[in-house]
């Protein structure tokens, strides 16, 4: 198995230093502690910029010369720049992001994968020939509530829970969903509007632009190399070790749900980077919060780009969701899985985001 990143070891240090903190005054010491480790950042990267521009520049040679793509049946390709996952990090109160190397996979389900739905398919090549930076963890609360402390958005007053059957409820958004959170844990009762709003300010403030990712870019993230139906492989029992999903701490509270037969700790959502990261050096992409992409909702990938850009047209009135929630079973958080949010502007508890920066 991978072993953690550097990350791991900061972010365990984080949500030791601030599980008990209180949401109501716990930004000092959020920002005191994202400070030093920008610092330790900094300090282990002085010449950022030159990395990223030798990237960009290894990865338009190889895009360059590469052949045409393959069938649905060959393998992934990875066109790794460096050896390691390069970190990137624009500032303490922002995102920690990791650079997504170039490549190429097969998006999708084979019909025989367990718990598949028709709109994962038809199976398609996707060759994605940039480099570009990810979200090492979901957006979180404190990140979201710096952004909202600092322009005073309106972030709703309404989301959907599960309290009485996933109606929306008053008095519920991102700092009091159905459940308590750390402010360590992914931001939910999340909608478009306020993704679109958190990402404007975020370009706004560090001169690079953000966005959410497309739906192409988030599976082969995702992925990261593997062609099973979880990124860690093919047994739906290893997602307590891997991913928070609906597992028996989950249905403790809610019998009705469908979930795995073991315990992974947490009944809702948990602080992120909890499990292990992917081959990318990617935490959560699984399980945690539903995950918004770039795309309008389309049924299937009858006539997908093979680029990684979004999917043109389809229903904007509704927007793709990825990589499961906290109340999902196994099934419900494989690599291939896709959900359509009822309609743009729905808030629910377990719907948040996870930003991708250009490079």
């Amino acid at each position: 198995m991978r072993q953690p990143s550097r990350w791991a070891a900061l972010w365990a240090v984080a949500a030791f230093g601030l599980a008990g903190i209180a949401q109501a005054d716990d930004m000092t010491a959020w920002l005191k502690d994202r400070q030093a480790q920008y610092a330790a950042y900094k300090s282990a990267h002085p010449h950022s910029a030159a990395e990223i521009a030798k990237i960009k520049d290894k990865t338009a040679k190889r895009a360059s010369t590469a052949g045409p793509m393959g069938d649905v049946d060959q393998a992934p390709i990875s066109w790794n720049a460096t050896p390691k996952p390069v970190e990137l990090w624009d500032g303490p109160a922002y995102p920690k992001m990791v650079v997504i190397p170039a490549g190429e996979y097969t998006m999708g389900s084979p019909e025989t994968e367990a718990g598949r739905d028709a709109s994962e398919g038809p199976r398609h090549r996707v060759r994605i020939g940039y480099s570009f930076a990810m979200g090492v963890t979901d957006v979180t609360v404190a990140e979201f509530k710096r952004f909202v402390a600092e322009t005073h958005y309106d972030a709703g007053s309404k989301c959907v829970t599960q309290e009485g059957g996933e109606q929306p409820h008053p008095d519920r958004n991102f700092l009091h969903p159905s459940y308590a959170q750390t402010i360590n844990d992914p931001v939910v009762c999340m909608n478009l509007d306020t993704a679109q709003a958190y990402l404007a300010w975020l370009s706004k403030k560090t001169g690079h632009s953000y966005r959410l990712p497309t739906e192409a870019e988030y599976e082969y993230a995702e992925r990261a190399g593997s062609v099973t139906p979880w990124w860690w492989g093919a047994d739906p029992e290893a997602m307590c070790a891997n991913a928070n999903g609906s597992d028996q701490d989950t249905k403790a509270r809610f019998p009705e749900l469908k979930a795995a037969g073991c315990h992974d700790g947490y009944a809702f959502t948990a602080p992120v980077g909890q499990f292990k990261p992917n081959a990318f050096g990617l935490y959560d992409m699984a399980g945690q919060a539903w995950s918004m992409v770039a795309d309008c909702y389309h049924d299937s990938y009858a006539g997908a780009p093979a680029d990684g850009s979004a999917m043109p047209g389809g229903d904007c009135g509704r927007r793709i969701l990825r990589s499961g929630s906290w109340n999902n079973d196994p099934l419900s958080v494989r690599s291939a899985r896709r959900s359509k949010n009822g309609v743009i502007d729905r808030r629910g508890d377990g719907i948040g985001f996870r930003v991708v920066r250009g490079l």
